[in-house]
């Protein structure tokens, strides 16, 4: 038994140092190149030399080149040709085999080896520079300048000195990306900021500047006009039409065909200027100061338009004509005024405004004014030119329809439509102007009909035959078989006490047709 297993050692030893030493001499083979069963970036690379990976490696590796955006939407394309973008793996193949333990050989063959190395980047830096220096972003800065420009929003500031861009850090910025071998590089990123910064700009430049400064807050007033269903902010190119221009001085755009308060008279900062000692700056009429002129008369016709739009006559003309139109009639109003709301009033406010702030804030009035104002959630003023508590706003079409009556009080006639056609016309005798008795103006709906109804009042006590009111305070359409005459100027010293008179028989016939709840307007010319 010992015999066998001295023969059995005989034999086992040489055999296994054998093993051992082809097993080291494959180790050493392999230390000289890639160990078995390896794999570099995807490429297998047992028994083929560094510059034999490398070469696949570099056919794999595809780069076009590099696209740079600039800030304004520009693009510039780099190609690797034109830059001589070069990439090697040579270094990093050599670092990855001597990281490499060749005696692991034998646990690659069941295990394998796999890595990822890095490619060394060069490129011509001289070609790249010239390449992205001579972008057509780049302009002299003598070329670029401050401007004021007008839009649809009234004028804005168009400053190409803000943001220049800055070409050594550009070209920076191109340099590393390409080294990283990047397809594109965004400079409007935050990570590039300092590619871009602002230059100084010249005397002429900087009162461009200050000018803009001071047209800013004019065009963009801090108020907002409720007028109706509509609201009109001083901005987006509304307060921007009354400041006074080259051209429209030249032209004479001043005149008016009514009498304009504001005719000749400007605002220049805090004082009231003629045009004595003005200047053009960038096409505004400014004074010696550089303050732009603001016309008082331009300001008044923005209110004065606003008022005569609303005026009712005008407004059912149009809804008789087919217009769907919204019809705002003063309520309550006896002293035969046609304005919805005061135009003067308003007119001397935003002076005030121009004035003292251009808008940016609030001007102190008295309680008396009889202006409701208040601030929104923005702090923006807001005027309500037609407050719900003296101005009557309806939807013609919703709230007088095809059948209502109208009372024209200035002409001293009535008219009763229905359908849309006139079906009774009467005049009439109104509230007596002289005394204060004026018949309130406003939206109604006829209700209470009544026959042989006792009128009482302070002074007076009367039967009528047939009655319709308009309102709680006794005002309504009834006959006055006392009255001989209508219409024409009757109501100016003989009028009623605020009822709209009717001769007996057109009362009666207005009484058998009209029904109740029907709409009443009632308005002064």
């Amino acid at each position: 038994m010992k015999d066998k297993t001295k023969l059995i050692v005989r034999i086992a030893a040489p055999a296994f140092a054998g093993l051992v030493v082809l097993y080291l001499i494959i180790g050493y083979f392999y230390s000289k190149g890639f160990p078995c069963c390896t794999w570099v970036n995807g490429v297998y690379c047992t028994g083929k030399s560094v510059e034999q990976v490398n070469s696949e490696l570099c056919s794999k590796f595809d780069y076009k080149g590099i696209t740079i955006k600039d800030q304004n939407g520009a693009t510039l394309f780099v190609s690797a040709k034109d830059m001589d973008f070069n990439i090697d793996y040579t270094d990093a193949l050599k670092e990855f085999i001597k990281n490499q333990n060749a005696l692991s050989w034998g646990i690659y063959i069941f295990k394998g080896l796999a890595g990822q190395v890095e490619p060394n980047i060069t490129c011509d830096e001289k070609k790249l520079a010239k390449i992205v220096g001579d972008w057509e972003i780049f302009v002299p800065q003598d070329t670029l300048d401050v401007s004021i420009v007008k839009n649809d929003k009234g004028y804005e500031l168009k400053n190409e000195l803000l943001s220049v861009p800055n070409k050594d850090n550009i070209i920076k910025a191109v340099d590393v990306a390409a080294l990283n071998a990047a397809a594109d590089i965004d400079l409007t990123a935050k990570d590039y900021k300092d590619c871009y910064g602002p230059i100084k700009p010249n005397a002429t430049q900087q009162e461009v500047i200050d000018l803009y400064s001071k047209i800013e807050p004019i065009i963009n007033c801090n108020i907002t006009y409720i007028f109706g269903s509509k609201k009109i902010p001083l901005k987006d190119g509304t307060a921007s039409k009354f400041l006074l221009t080259n051209e429209e001085m030249k032209e004479g755009t001043e005149d008016y065909e009514y009498d304009n308060p504001g005719r000749g008279r400007y605002i220049a900062g805090s004082s009231e200027v003629g045009l004595s000692d003005v200047r053009n700056l960038q096409g505004f009429v400014v004074t010696q100061n550089g303050d732009p002129l603001i016309s008082e008369a331009r300001i008044y016709d923005f209110f004065y338009k606003m008022v005569k739009a609303g005026y009712t006559a005008d407004a059912l003309e149009r809804y008789k004509n087919g217009e769907d139109v919204e019809i705002m009639v003063p309520k309550n109003n006896r002293a035969g005024n046609p304005k919805i709301f005061d135009n003067v009033a308003e007119y001397n406010y935003l002076k005030k405004v121009f004035t003292s702030g251009a808008g940016n804030q609030k001007i102190d009035e008295k309680k008396d004014d009889k202006k409701e104002e208040n601030k929104d959630e923005t702090g923006e003023e807001v005027r309500e030119l037609t407050n719900e508590n003296k101005v009557d706003c309806i939807n013609a079409k919703n709230d007088l329809g095809s059948t209502y009556i109208e009372v024209d009080v200035s002409n001293q006639h009535l008219y009763y439509y229905v359908d849309g056609v006139v079906s009774i016309e009467t005049d009439v005798v109104t509230g007596d102007m002289s005394k204060g008795h004026g018949t309130p103006s406003g939206y109604y709906k006829a209700y209470d009909k009544q026959r042989e109804k006792t009128l009482r009042g302070d002074d007076y006590e009367t039967l009528v035959h047939y009655w319709m009111r308009l309102n709680n305070a006794g005002i309504g359409i009834h006959d006055a078989y006392w009255k001989h005459e209508f219409g024409g100027d009757i109501y100016l010293h003989n009028g009623s006490h605020g009822c709209i008179n009717c001769p007996p028989d057109m009362a009666e016939l207005l009484w058998n047709n009209v029904k109740s709840k029907t709409p009443v307007i009632v308005y002064y010319r």
